[in-house]
């Protein structure tokens, strides 16, 4: 697997610094484009926490990258594995996709024009309505899908659904590339050899996690325009992109509940452009009780997985379906993939 990782990266470096090929989408806007942005701005939000629950999906994404580069040439690369994939918790993880999905939303073209017209529109008081930020909170706030009827908010749930099935895609294909490896490792003396007792390999494995801490958030170079706010992902390391993910479908909501969610991004995405947010919003908002269920089953059955094993390659088998097929599969069901 190393060998034929190393060639395809060396092919597509130069596109994106990245680890494997991708397929480039079309629609899928890097960000708000600087010949927008007007001289005073670039200045930072007065609260981050959009970013900083995001950082959590993107330090699995940081994970997922770092495993790709490893080489199944011994027995550590399913310790390491077995350490960054156990470290995410599903709460977190759950809510970082949604607030990354946010950003993401943010940062499209046509929901940026959407909201510059909405905070453009007046107060009537005749009817009782507010003008500007306030007035398109006030809207969002009688109906939750009201910002999924703007002209241009096709375009943001178009790069969400995208930006979904394309980091499943990934993060399967590295699963499924930790299942084969499984079986090449039988042939391997050092694959077959007997590891330490599961229990003390679960402990430390959640002891790494608890020294980790909270990944940090990254900060991007906003780009402001007519009071509109776009968060630049283009501006971060290669791990925050849009495009992080291999070329796939561009996905679609298949499921009432999705819709649910997507309503969510937009309004956490809507407070970002808007300015809007602060902590408490974001972990009201930033939730996906679906995933979230899926993700902590998903945590139990690696666990269950693992306690099972005594050799590296039964541990390969473990990580590639439950570390990570599992969680494509929590993620993936909002855009149509792996629903369950």
């Amino acid at each position: 697997m190393s060998r034929k990782r190393n060639g395809m990266r060396k092919n597509n470096r130069a596109r994106r610094g990245g680890l494997r090929p991708h397929l480039a989408l079309a629609g899928l806007a890097a960000g708000l484009a600087v010949t927008t942005v007007s001289a005073d701005t670039l200045a930072q939000p007065k609260d981050n926490a959009l970013e900083r629950q995001a950082a959590s999906y993107i330090q699995f994404r940081e994970d997922v990258a770092a495993l790709e580069a490893m080489p199944f040439n011994n027995a550590e690369v399913t310790r390491e594995a077995h350490r960054r994939l156990a470290a995410h918790d599903s709460e977190s993880l759950a809510a970082g996709w949604v607030a990354y999905a946010a950003l993401v939303a943010a940062d499209q073209p046509g929901f940026v024009e959407a909201v510059e017209k909405e905070i453009k529109k007046k107060p009537n008081r005749r009817k009782g309505e507010l003008g500007g930020a306030d007035g398109l909170l006030s809207h969002v706030a009688q109906d939750p899908a009201y910002l999924r009827k703007l002209s241009g908010a096709d375009e943001a749930v178009k790069a969400i659904l995208a930006m979904t099935v394309q980091d499943g895609a990934r993060i399967t294909e590295l699963g499924e590339a930790f299942k084969a490896q499984a079986y090449a490792m039988q042939k391997t003396s050092w694959g077959k050899q007997k590891i330490g007792p599961s229990q003390k390999r679960l402990d430390e494995a959640a002891s790494y996690g608890r020294r980790r801490g909270a990944p940090a958030a990254p900060v991007l170079a906003r780009a402001e325009n007519n009071g509109v706010v776009a968060p630049s992902l283009a501006s971060a390391r290669e791990e925050w992109a849009a495009d992080w993910g291999a070329g796939a479908d561009q996905g679609k909501m298949t499921e009432k509940n999705a819709e649910v969610v997507i309503d969510r991004i937009l309004n956490l995405a809507a407070r970002y452009s808007t300015d809007k947010l602060n902590p408490k919003i974001v972990e009201v908002y930033a939730q996906n009780t679906k995933s979230e269920r899926c993700l902590s089953m998903a945590k139990l059955t690696l666990d269950q997985c693992i306690a099972a094993t005594r050799t590296p390659y039964e541990e390969a088998f473990c990580l590639g379906e439950h570390g990570l097929k599992d969680i494509a599969t929590c993620t993936g069901w909002v855009a149509g993939a792996g629903a369950s």
